[in-house]
């Protein structure tokens, strides 16, 4: 029989709070900690943030493996926005930002390819080329916890080799809290204050409404709404070309120049809907079931308006030196120049609009018999994404120009400005175009697990599995679909079309802008019209992958004791059965290629018991990751010319090898509090068959010679991954008058020897693998307030930021500051104010491996949220 003070009943009823409370604290078991009455008052009543760092540390303590865990028990309780502002938080992830959100999360140093993305432990379809997920698209207000699998176990899902997300959405029956909550207020971006036809204010509106008709039967439905108006700045380098010995400085090595600059500001509008939904019931203590829904939508519309700055790169190495003054050269590259020849300007006026629709849904059930539990869930979604993006081109002469890479963000002069050339007459129009794509992944699977629970022995329980699914990729390619070509190509632009536009953040000439519509009617007649109305929903499939996939594995729990102390784990084996289909154009032939695969994945994990809330954890096991499915695609060209000239091509490989890592897991956790934590992670991993694009000679059906093929190839060498990361979290409540204040923190160190396959010259590192990522937020949590400071630091890192997977970039160094704060005016209302992004943290790109070659600098400014909740 367990004791129960009176000072911790007083407690719970001042509090509020049911006396079961009490009972339910005393089942689980504590870790140690203080024995002050202050401080078990302050545990008992804890609520907010500081409850979801609380919660987050049980699970991380419970579970036998390495994981990191969100909790979110209260609706809107997160200080983020969307989940993957809150995966960005949490020890050795990264992700990488577009359009200014926080989107696709790296793992332990491996890029997105690897991170294995589940639903209710459920594999989704995804609306990106490859199995990549944008964690963006999941408000948090849909959230009740994420976990993330860092080390393997036999009943995970495989396609994971960095770790498993898993997000779990809403449950009626294990919530506690207000059956309807609403959210709304206004939104303020600022990196779009000086573009034309740009808005900054936007707004965020969530509700969530939570009913238990009886105590076996529950309905949560939960929707989100949101406007975005972020608008940015960016200048772009334009790629970089060698320069023949002499051609910068007479008698200088060869050098690097940039062929020249894209200048862009883009003034976007997205919307983000979303509604999920869940059915739970349950038969007494034998039966539960549950049926849930996802539905997401997110609309982008961008108005662009820039160009780019071509004719500045020596493009046959034979430039005279005298081109090029005040030169300043870094690491190989001309990164600093006053060019005396004259440049072109090439401008555009474009409109992109993109479409994302994602369907989830899922029927799970569960039945217990005395010591048999048996799960059966089925599940199917959908995701499509719809693009195009129409442009009317100009260009113009500017003269002779000037630029200058070497401070913090890019500056470019021209003798005339863009706009001064289109007020004299010296704009010209080009041609236009709309390039489209389309894309469609529908997957279904059903899962069966079953568990019996044994009592006496080493064995605890025996787990055991079976996972089929199907999925489909199609893809248009993105592809021309219409040219607009000039009415009167000699005649100058009507400058009345035009108007001048200048950057906030950058150094630049004077830029041109105009309305879409008007210059496409005016330069383009006819073809302007067919350029501004065609229907880019009914773009036509060119390939698709599909993918077939049989898995079956055997685990057993077991609990022991090495000497007093508690040991306990599991270990098992996956099997993992693949057959996939790629079909699409071969040189203009539609043909199909069929690749099948086997895997046997084995694990074993450990967990000690020190004693005194410390944890020693191990884990060895073989993972797997499957490569993308935008490399799958058979889609190929290849030159036919006679002998002797040879066959060169390039295009998808549909005979790709699945990624597989043996990995190491080892970690100790101290857990001195229920929010208190050290802990230090080590990690090794193996990893075999990496994928990158190489050229080499191989053979293709229906042509008789070798062909120098250039597409993604499974590396021949294996390569190693090895890191550490250190977490610490507590309240300062060893600091008098300080229990309400603590500090979030960890710490990631990584480092690989694999390395992209281009350039040859000056490989990439491995994608995703940032050397040091540091986390520190310090936090506040009273009984009205919450409020906390984050920062986030990552050291540069390779990404891959096109749809292509030869399109490799480099990250700069970022470091980020974030501010959110939670007001609870009374048990119904509550204010929060989030400021994101206040240091106006560029996101930079080199190219080549090389920090003095830019490829992108993004301005996208700090935004703002305010918005108030109500409770009921």
């Amino acid at each position: 029989m367990k004791t129960i003070r009176i000072s911790d009943a007083i407690a719970l009823v001042l509090a509020g709070l049911p006396l079961s409370a009490l009972a339910q604290s005393a089942d689980s078991p504590q870790p140690a900690a203080p024995a002050s009455s202050a401080d078990e008052l302050g545990e008992i009543t804890v609520t907010g943030y500081r409850a979801s760092l609380r919660d987050a540390l049980a699970i991380k303590r419970e579970s036998t493996g390495v994981v990191e865990a969100i909790s979110a028990k209260d609706i809107g309780v997160l200080p983020d926005v969307t989940i993957a502002e809150s995966l960005a938080r949490l020890p050795g992830l990264n992700t990488v930002r577009d359009r200014g959100n926080d989107s696709q999360a790296a793992i332990r140093g491996l890029g997105p390819r690897m991170v294995l993305g589940l639903i209710n432990g459920r594999e989704m379809a995804s609306s990106e080329p490859d199995r990549n997920v944008r964690w963006e698209i999941f408000p948090s207000e849909i959230v009740s916890g994420v976990q993330v699998y860092k080390s393997s176990q036999a009943d995970l899902v495989s396609g994971g080799i960095s770790g498993t997300v898993d997000i779990q959405t809403l449950r009626p029956l294990g919530y506690e809290g207000p059956k309807l909550t609403f959210r709304a207020g206004p939104s303020y971006y600022d990196g779009g204050t000086e573009l034309p036809e740009q808005d900054q204010v936007g707004y965020r509106a969530s509700g969530a409404y939570v009913a238990k008709f009886t105590e076996n039967v529950g309905l949560v439905i939960a929707a989100s709404l949101q406007k975005q108006p972020n608008g940015y700045e960016n200048v772009m380098g334009g790629g970089w070309n060698n320069a023949a010995p002499g051609a910068v400085d007479p008698s200088g090595p060869a050098v690097q120049n940039p062929w020249g600059a894209s200048i862009e500001e883009k003034g976007i509008e997205s919307t983000r809907s979303s509604l999920s939904t869940s059915l739970q019931w349950r038969a007494g203590d034998v039966f539960e079931g549950r049926v849930d829904a996802l539905a997401s939508k997110v609309n982008i519309s961008e108005h662009d308006f820039g160009g780019w700055y071509s004719d500045w790169g020596n493009w046959a190495g034979d430039g005279d030196s005298g081109n090029f003054t005040n030169n300043v050269v870094e690491n190989g590259s001309l990164v600093a120049s006053d060019m005396t020849f004259n440049s072109t300007y090439n401008s555009y006026s474009a409109r992109y609009k993109q479409d994302m629709n994602l369907f989830a849904t899922g029927l799970n059930g569960k039945w217990t018999l005395e010591d048999w539990t048996l799960v059966a869930d089925l599940a199917y979604s959908q995701a499509e994404r719809y693009g195009i993006w129409q442009a009317v081109r100009m260009n113009a002469n500017v003269g002779p120009m000037s630029f200058d890479y070497t401070g913090e963000l890019p500056k470019v002069w021209a003798e005339t400005d863009p706009y001064t050339a289109a007020t004299q007459d010296q704009m010209f129009p080009a041609t236009g175009q709309a390039d489209v794509s389309h894309l469609r992944d529908t997957m279904s699977t059903a899962n069966f697990d079953v568990q019996r629970n044994l009592e006496g022995g080493f064995i605890s329980a025996i787990k055991f599995g079976a996972r089929y699914s199907d999925r489909s990729k199609e893809d248009s390619e993105p592809a021309t679909a219409v040219t607009a070509t000039p009415l009167t190509p000699a005649t100058p632009v009507d400058s009345d079309l035009l108007k001048p536009w200048d950057y906030k953040s950058f150094t630049m000439p004077t830029m041109v802008s105009g309305n879409f519509s008007e210059l496409a009617t005016s330069l383009y007649g006819a073809s302007g019209l067919d350029l501004l109305n065609y229907d880019y929903k009914h773009t036509p499939f060119v390939s698709e992958v599909q993918e077939k996939v049989t898995e079956a594995y055997l685990m057993a729990n077991y609990a022991t004791k090495l000497g007093s102390m508690p040991f306990d784990g599991n270990f098992g084996i996956r099997f993992l059965d693949v057959d996939q289909t790629s079909t699409g154009p071969s040189n203009g032939v539609d043909v199909s290629v069929s690749n099948t695969y086997s895997k046997v994945l084995p694990s074993f994990n450990a967990r000690l018991e020190l004693g005194e809330g410390q944890f020693l954890k191990f884990g060895l096991s073989r993972a797997l990751s499957r490569p993308p499915l935008n490399d799958l695609r058979v889609d190929r060209s290849f030159s036919t010319n006679p002998p002797p000239a040879p066959v060169t091509g390039g295009g998808g490989n549909p005979y790709l090898e699945p990624y597989y890592a043996d990995q190491l897991d080892v970690a100790y956790e101290k857990y001195f509090r229920q929010d208190g934590l050290f802990a230090v992670a080590g990690f090794y991993k193996r990893i075999h068959n990496y994928v990158g694009f190489d050229t080499r000679d191989i053979s293709i059906e229906g042509e008789t010679r070798p062909v120098s093929f250039t597409s993604p190839f499974n590396s021949t060498d294996t390569g190693t991954l090895e890191g550490v990361e250190f977490s610490y979290q507590t309240p300062f409540f060893f600091i008098p008058h300080m229990e309400n204040f603590g500090i979030y923190s960890n710490l990631a160190l990584t480092n690989s020897d694999i390395h992209e396959n281009s350039p040859i010259d000056n490989p990439f590192p491995m994608n995703g693998v940032a050397k040091q990522t540091a986390i520190l937020d310090l936090w506040y949590a009273g009984a009205k307030l919450d409020a906390r400071l984050g920062f986030k630091y990552h050291s540069p890192y390779t990404i891959l930021f096109t749809w292509s997977s030869s399109g490799l970039a480099a990250v700069k160094a970022e470091t980020m500051l974030d501010y959110s704060m939670a007001f609870r005016l009374n048990d119904h209302v509550n204010f929060r104010f989030q400021a994101a992004n206040l240091l106006d943290t560029p996101l930079r790109l080199y190219e080549n491996n090389n920090v003095s070659q830019i490829a992108r600098n993004d301005v996208y400014g700090r935004h703002y949220l305010l918005d108030v909740t109500f409770k009921y």
